[in-house]
């Protein structure tokens, strides 16, 4: 079972379809234009840190290295504009990547005599060319492991007993850049892991959107999509809340690491040791950074999954818990003191998650919009008999009776000389639940509060 997770986290399932490995490949064509460009930079850049940190002339080294840097940076541009090449530019683009990283590496070793001991300086421009090709192709995480193992071959074999001699790289001190290296590979395996599942999630919401668009007619289609796009919204900027903190530390402790390398060069046998205890936690920070943006792709994912759309087993406790994240920040900016009593023995429903996702959403929404205060929600799922029931309760300005009443029916409204859908989003709801062979009901009261109950069969 392990083996098998690890197998599709490196090569997800999604691969086999064609329509998306065409979308991947649109997408890839932009993302070869700015890796070409930063090729160029790095070797700009690299070549201006040599002359002016370390004072090192301009010897034949140093130019041999900016203009191979260089060369592969506009050969990337020149064949990305080529439309063979274009029909594949994430294998353009990992190769790219890999022949920038080599050849410096290679060339570093060939002229060794011109720039002993600043090496680190070239890995620093191979990282950043590793970590833009994760980040703005969309690389299978397996590929972006292959590629980084592949830059770490050949520095083993321009450091090699062989060459030892002959080449710098083959001194003690760049020994912990073998460390350095892997961990590099395994960060942008990382980042294309997260990176890959971001790009599925978008491919599965515009293949339901156009399912949709075939499918939904007249006012119901419209007022559907709208519900569609703010859900979207809120998915962004979810997404963008729940990973900016493990993106700050995965970049941070990289560039902590990068520093750790420098020290450890001319460290002392004590302050090895004292170093290698740091390296150890910033590993841990990595993985656990990882491992936080992994689980929030996951749960993010299974919102706007194209699977969900069919009739499959789904736990109502998880799609609760997807939702609440979704509108988490809108429950923080509203000091919503939010209680949830969820059943650990719920059983398995045969649904359409994505639907009923949709429906909690606009529940929990309304919830929101609803209180005032002391604000506090309640979600709570419950078994009795052969139902599952789950209800969302509010302490907000609940409705009169005749609200009540109409509450589910769709109306318009005209405001401001334009005509605007009401209650469409909770006629919709009603809908969906109807056709999972289930209920709603509403029990509110003026000023006193809403609770929605949603009654869905288990068989």
């Amino acid at each position: 079972m392990a083996f098998e997770s690890i197998r599709e986290q490196l090569r997800p399932p999604a691969e086999s379809d064609p329509k998306f490995r065409q979308y991947l490949a649109r997408l890839a064509v932009p993302g070869v234009q700015i890796l070409g460009v930063v090729e160029i930079a790095a070797a700009l850049l690299l070549q201006f840190c040599r002359m002016t940190m370390d004072r090192q002339p301009a010897g034949s080294a140093l130019w041999w290295q900016t203009g191979a840097m260089v060369g592969v940076g506009l050969l990337t541009l020149l064949l990305g504009r080529f439309r063979p090449m274009r029909a594949t530019p994430r294998l353009l683009g990992a190769c790219s990547a890999w022949a920038a990283a080599s050849l410096l590496l290679l060339v570093s070793a060939w002229q060794g005599a011109d720039v002993a001991g600043s090496d680190d300086y070239i890995l620093a421009a191979i990282t950043l060319v590793l970590v833009t090709a994760a980040a703005m192709l969309p690389l299978l995480p397996w590929h972006s492991l292959l590629m980084g193992l592949a830059v770490e071959g050949v520095y083993i074999l321009s450091s090699g007993v062989a060459f030892q001699h002959q080449f710098s790289l083959a001194a003690p001190a760049g020994e912990p850049h073998h460390v350095f290296l892997v961990l590099v590979a395994l960060l942008i395996t990382g980042i294309s892991a997260v990176t890959y599942e971001r790009w599925c999630g978008e491919f599965a919401a515009q293949q339901e959107a156009v399912r949709l668009a075939r499918t939904l007619t007249g006012a119901q289609f419209r007022a559907q999509l709208a519900e569609n796009a703010i859900s979207v919204g809120k998915m962004a900027a979810a997404l963008s809340h729940e990973i900016n903190s493990p993106l700050g530390t995965l970049r941070s402790s990289v560039d902590t690491l990068v520093a750790l390398t420098e020290r450890q060069i001319d460290a002392s046998p004590e302050d090895l040791a004292r170093l290698a205890e740091t390296r150890e936690e910033l590993v841990r920070s990595i993985g656990e950074s990882a491992a936080r943006i992994d689980e929030v792709t996951r749960r993010l994912s299974r919102f706007v999954s194209i699977e969900d759309s069919e009739v499959r087993p789904a736990d109502l406790n998880d799609l609760l818990a997807d939702v609440t994240l979704l509108h988490q920040r809108e429950l923080d900016a509203a000091h919503v003191q939010l209680e949830v009593y969820l059943e650990s023995s719920l059983p398995t429903l045969n649904c359409r998650p994505q639907l009923l996702s949709a429906v909690f959403s606009t529940l929990l929404s309304n919830a929101i919009n609803a209180v005032n205060g002391n604000a506090r929600i309640g979600i709570e799922t419950r078994i009795h008999d052969s139902e599952i029931e789950v209800t969302v309760r509010d302490n907000g300005r609940g409705m009169s009776a005749a609200e009540a009443g109409t509450i589910f029916d769709p109306s318009f409204k005209v405001a401001d000389g334009r005509v605007a859908s009401g209650n469409w989003s909770l006629f919709n709801s009603r809908q969906i639940v109807y056709e999972h062979g289930g209920d709603i009901r509403l029990e509110t009261a003026q000023g006193q509060g809403t609770s929605v109950h949603v009654i869905l069969p288990v068989g």
